[in-house]
């Protein structure tokens, strides 16, 4: 394996967690008030000595790879010390933790970081390193198989200012997984999520993310779906050209009723409508989100160049001060969010009391 491709494979990865080991005479990133200690960055002479002890290879492209390392101080002084993990050829820096090495002592710490979802084998050279030493290893990758549901489509063009929605699912939509992602090799957000992607997996069965692209040229999206229930990964990419000539957002021309603060009596039924306008015809849904309440509230079919959208939703599902956004979505994955949108002031009761959420 060669050339870019290789390439992203090795520098494309984010650094993780990093553990330090608690046994005794062992100190982790504890500052020192005695004179006996040794910093690695002074020049001065150190005796340290560093170990790969273990990794957990090989992993699915995509999944966390995890290097475990033993670092000792065969000196007579404390040393604090950086040490450093590097992945690649060119061993690029993926990750560090600066921790001070009693004298005489071991400390054992672990590094992860996630390898980028390429779709075939390889070998990934990894480095860890202390001042005045070094441990190499070589690990296998097993490359990702294609995910086979993804959207949108996977070559797009779009203008400068674009924001694009990339969806990504399992056939087995119910399976638990973690969803990881990167926008031109670096990866991007958290593979947690939060609320509203938690919401729109239950809603839909996809992990999604929405990236804006500004500056001209070719950009690639990538994500790798990594199943907890086995050691086979997924991955899913996409080539976004970035030009005047591409795709733009969809529009949205009218509002009922217009933005701002709505107030309910309970049993009422809230209505929102929008009318929106796709310039490249492929209008495609709306995805209706309640704001605080964290809910996704619906999501409403959309088709041709200029449609209507239509939420109407019991009063008593909405919350005070929450705020209803639409989100428009086009079938090339263009979407576009107003900037204005529906506040809650109040929803009554039966008496016409405020209800307090």
């Amino acid at each position: 394996m060669s050339g870019p491709t290789r390439r992203r494979m090795l520098t494309g990865v984010s650094t993780g967690a990093v553990f330090l080991s608690t046994g005794t005479g062992i100190r982790a990133t504890a500052e020192r008030d005695d004179d006996t200690r040794t910093d690695a960055g002074t020049g001065e002479d150190v005796a340290l000595e560093v170990t790969i002890v273990e990794t957990n290879a090989p992993v699915g492209a995509g999944d966390l790879l995890e290097v475990t390392a033993a670092v000792e101080n065969v000196g007579a002084s404390d040393v604090r010390t950086d040490v450093d993990l590097l992945v690649g050829d060119d061993f690029e820096r993926v990750g560090r933790v600066r921790t001070t090495i009693d004298a005489g002592e071991t400390t054992t710490l672990t590094q992860e970081f996630y390898t980028y979802p390429v779709p075939m084998d390889t070998e990934v050279p990894v480095r860890v390193d202390v001042a005045g030493d070094g441990a190499e290893r070589t690990v296998n990758v097993i490359g990702a198989t294609p995910l086979s549901d993804g959207r949108p489509d996977r070559d797009l063009a779009v203008q400068p200012g674009t924001e694009v929605l990339f969806e990504a699912r399992l056939d087995q939509v119910d399976a638990a997984r973690t969803t990881v992602w990167w926008v031109d090799g670096d990866r991007v957000g958290s593979p947690i999520g939060g609320p509203w992607q938690t919401a729109y997996d239950a809603e839909t069965g996809f992990h999604y993310w929405r990236e804006a692209f500004e500056s001209p040229g070719t950009h690639d999206v990538a994500a790798a779906v990594v199943p907890e229930d086995g050691e086979e990964t997924y991955a899913a990419h996409w080539t976004v050209e970035v030009a005047d000539d591409g795709n733009a957002s969809p529009t949205i021309d009218a509002y009922s009723p217009e933005p701002g603060e709505r107030s309910y009596a309970s049993g009422e039924t809230a209505t929102f409508e929008l009318e929106v306008t796709d310039p490249d015809g492929e209008l495609d849904r709306v995805v209706w989100w309640l704001t605080q309440a964290d809910v996704l509230l619906d999501v409403t079919d959309l088709a041709g160049a200029s449609d209507t959208a239509r939420l109407s939703v019991p009063a008593d599902r909405l919350c005070q001060t929450c705020r209803v956004v639409p989100w428009v979505i086009c079938a090339d994955g263009t979407v576009a969010s107003p900037d204005e949108t529906w506040r809650i002031g109040t929803v009554a009761d039966d008496a016409g009391d405020e209800r307090s959420d």
